[in-house]
């Protein structure tokens, strides 16, 4: 009898995705921050379950086209986020370049720092899946300009920002002028605009925002962002972000049942409509979390079926991945990584 054990392929598997966004394309934030475990993750998923890997990882180094949630990064070198570029492109995974910041005036778009990113981007796109996301107009026909065929998503945050009412005639305009468009995360589970959309093939959906659904002061929480950005150091800026996130609830919890109020986290039932009704793009956010451990929890939490006959396997491969973090390597950490020497004659 042969002990030889047989290889396991797609097909093997496919019954845990066929009944939870079978051919659903993801994307994981988290890029330009957490890394080191982003690529784990996404290597892990090549090649224990490649049907949730994802087909792009989105992100921003700290710079004036982007806003940081709670501390202000400093700049990543071009070097470091040129290796990232190449990292992800050696899992054949596409980098979405996020400028979050939908308040970019005229005199921000001759940033030499972002222009760079950007240009850098559009040079290492070695398995044609890059792509830029921007929260406003002004800065997507800059980008337009300069890389006509570099792929422009439009940002949640070009939706926040939105001073009018969003409605459906809104998203089918942007799928006029951008290649994808994000929904608000309050619109996902609104029918009256999902239902009218004219392409929602060319919509994404953020799966896991942890914010209040019926929140009043998004738009001017990134205002505060923004400002937050070109005066970092301004500590009234910051106590006015912490007292309309205090006064907005985000972080109020039921006491009767120990439940943050209701959030704009997708349901599974709320999931299975968007696609059933033609959505096949979610993104797993990252931008809103601390830590990468929140988001490592929700790429499973919201990529894998967690149904009753189900949830032994989506729990075991969990497990097994998490279990690769830590593990012993053969070599020592050394703050001189980075560093190159030359002996001179």
């Amino acid at each position: 009898m042969s002990s030889r054990i047989t290889p396991v392929t797609v097909k093997d598997i496919r019954f845990l995705v066929d009944n939870y966004l079978p051919e659903a394309m993801w994307t994981f934030g988290g890029a330009m921050r957490f890394d080191s475990s982003l690529l784990n993750i996404c290597n892990q998923l090549a090649q224990s379950f490649p049907l949730r890997k994802p087909a792009r990882v989105a992100g921003c180094p700290a710079c004036k086209w982007s806003l940081d949630w709670y501390t202000e990064r400093r700049p990543m070198s071009v070097n470091a986020y040129n290796k990232l570029l190449e990292d992800y492109a050696a899992q054949n995974i596409g980098v979405v370049l996020s400028f979050d910041n939908p308040f970019i005036t005229e005199d921000m778009l001759s940033d030499s720092y972002a222009n760079t990113l950007l240009a850098e981007l559009y040079k290492r796109d070695r398995v044609h899946r890059n792509a830029v996301c921007t929260a406003s107009d002004l800065l997507a026909a800059h980008i337009r300009s300069q890389f006509p065929k570099l792929p422009v998503f439009c940002h949640a945050n070009r939706l926040i920002a939105e001073r009018n009412k969003r409605t459906a005639e809104l998203y089918n305009k942007l799928l006029g002028e951008y290649n994808r468009v994000c929904l608000h995360p309050a619109d996902a589970t609104r029918p009256a605009i999902t239902s009218a959309i004219s392409a929602p093939d060319r919509c994404d959906i953020i799966i896991n925002d942890p914010l209040p659904r019926n929140s009043a002061v998004r738009r001017d929480h990134l205002r505060l962002l923004a400002d937050i950005r070109k005066d970092p150091y301004n500590t009234d800026l910051a106590r006015r972000r912490t007292t309309l996130v205090d006064r907005d609830g985000w972080h109020a919890i039921q006491r009767d049942s120990l439940r943050q109020l209701a959030t704009c986290n997708l349901t599974r039932a709320e999931s299975a409509a968007l696609y059933a009704a033609g959505y096949r793009s979610f993104i797993v956010q990252g931008s809103q979390f601390r830590n990468e451990m929140t988001l490592l929890w929700d790429i499973f939490a919201c990529t894998l079926d967690y149904s009753p006959e189900l949830n032994n396997k989506a729990a075991l491969l969990a497990s097994a991945i998490m279990a690769t973090f830590g593990l012993p390597k053969s070599e020592l950490p050394s703050g001189l990584k980075d560093f190159s020497f030359t002996n001179y004659e």
